[in-house]
C-alpha cells in the first residue's frame, strides 16, 4: 500500500491539536478574554486595557524577529535544516511591529484624553513602565527554547500565539468599536495588521509544525510544553494589562 504523507502529517498534528486543548481552554476561559469580548464592557475599562497593552506590548514584540531568526540559526546548527531556514525566512516578516504598539499607544492615550475628563494618560510614562511579570515570562519563555535543546519548539510558540489574533482579533475589534466608539478603530493598527497577516502565518506555522512533528515525533512533548507556555505567559501579559488598566481608571477617576 502507497504511504500517504499528508495523513502522516494530519495523523501527528491532530494529536497535537488534542494535547493542546487544555491550555486553549485556559486561555479562552480566563477571566481577560470575558471582559475584552463582553458586550457590556465598561468604556473606560475596556479603553485602559488597550492602553497597556500597547504600551507593554512594546516589550512582547521588539525581539520577535531576532527571537525567530535566532531559533532558525541554532535549528540548522542542530540539523533541523528545513525548519532552521523556514523559520529564518519567516523572521523577516515579524519586524515593527514594536513600532506599531508604540504609536498606538500614543493615538489611544490621545482618545482616552478626550473622553476621560480626568487626569490625563501621557504615553512617555506609560512606555517607560515597559515591563511586568507576564511580559518577562514571555520574553525568558523565548531565550530558554532558543537556548535549550529544542529550538524547534518555536514554531509552536508562533502557531499558538499567531492563531490568536485569527480567533480573537476580529471579535476585540468590533467590541472595542461597539463599547468606544468608531475612533477607535485607528487605534488598532497592530491588531488590524495581525488580523491581516495572521491567517496565512497560521498556515505557515501549522504546516511547518506538522512537517517536523511527524518527521521528529520525539519531539512531541517539547513542542507542546513550548506551546502551552507560551499561551499561559500571553495570558498572564493580558492579566497584566487588566490590572494596569483598572488601576489606572481608579486612578484618574474624579472624586
Amino acid at each position: 500500500m502507497e504511504h500517504d504523507p499528508d495523513s502522516h502529517h494530519e495523523r501527528h498534528l491532530n494529536n497535537y491539536e488534542q494535547a493542546m486543548a487544555p491550555a486553549r481552554r485556559r486561555f479562552s476561559e480566563s477571566t481577560v478574554v470575558r471582559v475584552f469580548l463582553d458586550e457590556k464592557a465598561s468604556p473606560d475599562r475596556l479603553l485602559a486595557f488597550l492602553l497597556h497593552f500597547c504600551a507593554l506590548g512594546v516589550a512582547m514584540t521588539e525581539s520577535v524577529e531576532g527571537w525567530i531568526r535566532r531559533a532558525g540559526e541554532r535549528c540548522v546548527s542542530l540539523g533541523h535544516v528545513r525548519l532552521g531556514r523556514a523559520l529564518i525566512d519567516h523572521a523577516r516578516h515579524e519586524s515593527g511591529h514594536d513600532g506599531l504598539m508604540r504609536a498606538d499607544t500614543f493615538t489611544l492615550a490621545a482618545l482616552w484624553n478626550r473622553r476621560a475628563g480626568a487626569k490625563p494618560a501621557d504615553p512617555g510614562t506609560l512606555l517607560s513602565n515597559n515591563t511586568s511579570p507576564g511580559v518577562r515570562h514571555y520574553r525568558e519563555l523565548h531565550e530558554r527554547t532558543i537556548a535549550g535543546p529544542a529550538p524547534y519548539a518555536q514554531i509552536a510558540i508562533e502557531y499558538e500565539i499567531e492563531r490568536l489574533s485569527v480567533i480573537y482579533g476580529g471579535q476585540l475589534v468590533h467590541n472595542c468599536i461597539q463599547r468606544i466608539g468608531p475612533d477607535v478603530f485607528s487605534a488598532l493598527s497592530f491588531v488590524h495588521e495581525h488580523i491581516a497577516l495572521d491567517q496565512g502565518h497560521t498556515n505557515f506555522n501549522r504546516n511547518r509544525l506538522s512537517e517536523f512533528l511527524s518527521e521528529h515525533p520525539s519531539a512531541f512533548v517539547s513542542l507542546v510544553t513550548s506551546g502551552a507556555a507560551a499561551l499561559d505567559s500571553y495570558g498572564e501579559y493580558l492579566r497584566d494589562c487588566l490590572r494596569l488598566g483598572d488601576t489606572f481608571v481608579c486612578a484618574v477617576s474624579p472624586g
